[in-house]
């Protein structure tokens, strides 16, 4: 269900029965979703896994978004929502922090992507699925910056939403920050493809 306090979005999680820090997914819905839309990627994630999905801050039409297009200032504004959500989990639940992976979709995957360019002490890696990266995030790729973080992209050769060079931009960007980056394109849409969603589940259970 979902829940406010004591982080500072709404948000869907599941936590897992055994006692200790559990290894933690972060998934980030893209426009016009909520908390509840990323849960069609539930069976990807590993058993162990403590797992949260946020409400992005923005209301739109009769969804929600990180970043609105006519407004440039609100990129920064669902990142630092994002990034406080993903900085006050530890403290709030029993996860580590070291163990912690961001999985996105769409414009969620350009947040996910942004946000471990902004902050890569906050986790160990990101998933972008069917995404790209904002462009003021590609001036925080310095070389060596995401030395010893991982990076999955994902994308349809036939994405007419996110054509599939944004993607290929992104991959190229971010191996030149220095990230191990797993890289693959499908004969898909603006969607995930069966063999995608075995490959994403592949690249979890190895990154957490």
């Amino acid at each position: 269900m979902a829940r406010m306090a004591p982080l500072n979005l709404t948000f869907r999680s599941r936590l897992p029965d055994q006692p200790g820090l559990a290894p933690a997914v972060v998934m980030v819905h893209g426009w016009l979703g909520n908390e509840d839309v990323m849960w069609a990627f539930e069976s990807t994630l590993p058993a162990g896994a403590a797992v949260f999905s946020p409400r992005a801050p923005l209301p739109v039409q009769s969804g929600y978004g990180w970043m609105l297009p006519e407004d440039p200032g609100s990129f920064q504004r669902g990142l630092d929502a994002l990034r406080e959500f993903v900085t006050g989990l530890p403290a709030a639940y029993p996860v580590d922090p070291a163990r912690l992976v961001l999985m996105g979709f769409s414009q969620g995957a350009a947040m996910a992507g942004a946000l471990l360019l902004a902050a890569p002490e906050l986790a160990r890696g990101a998933a972008m699925l069917a995404g790209l990266l904002p462009e003021p995030a590609v001036a925080w790729a310095a070389p060596g910056r995401l030395a010893g973080r991982r990076l999955l992209i994902l994308h349809g050769e036939h994405d007419e939403t996110i054509p599939v060079d944004a993607a290929r931009r992104a991959r190229a960007v971010l191996t030149a920050a220095g990230a191990a980056v797993t890289y693959a394109e499908y004969p898909v849409g603006h969607k995930l493809s069966a063999q995608g969603m075995r490959a994403l589940r592949a690249w979890l259970a190895e990154a957490l």
